[in-house]
């Protein structure tokens, strides 16, 4: 079964795509290994439930740990490169939920291509989005409803 994604534009300057910025931001710094740059936007609550990992990190320290570890497993993959796309987004006074697919990829030596669900929960502080929770996952692939 082919998937159907359908991606949405949103107008230049609006909250959707100031929310959606700051996703986007997130996987560049990511893949630029600049973790600081991730947490600058990350409230002092805030949780991740990574799509390569079980637990949930729920407090500061264990997102500080989680991003070295997750640094470490890219560098030793090999370069990483996205493409982000916003299936949802919708704003509700200060909280925002982004939905977006992204197309991943990590080349050699430990090459992996995903398409990957990420959900994001955001809060407006101070005129800024910023990261309440964020939840990836990898698409499944080969299951079909009976």
């Amino acid at each position: 079964m082919d998937v159907i994604r359908k991606f949405i534009d949103f107008e230049p300057g609006s909250e959707e795509e100031a929310a959606f910025k700051v996703i986007e931001s997130v996987y560049e710094a990511y893949r630029t290994f600049q973790p600081e740059k991730i947490e600058a936007v990350q409230l002092p609550w805030y949780s991740v439930w990574d799509g390569t990992l079980p637990q949930l990190f729920k407090s500061l320290s264990e997102v500080k740990d989680f991003h070295k570890k997750d640094q470490e497993n890219t560098r030793a993959r090999g370069p990483f490169s996205f493409t982000l796309n916003p299936l949802k987004i919708d704003i509700y006074g200060d909280l925002a939920i982004v939905l977006c697919h992204m197309a991943a990829a990590w080349e050699p030596p430990n090459a992996l291509s995903a398409d990957m669900r990420l959900t994001d929960v955001m809060r407006k502080v101070e005129g800024r989005w910023m990261m309440l929770h964020h939840h990836e996952s990898f698409e499944p692939d080969g299951y079909t409803h009976i």
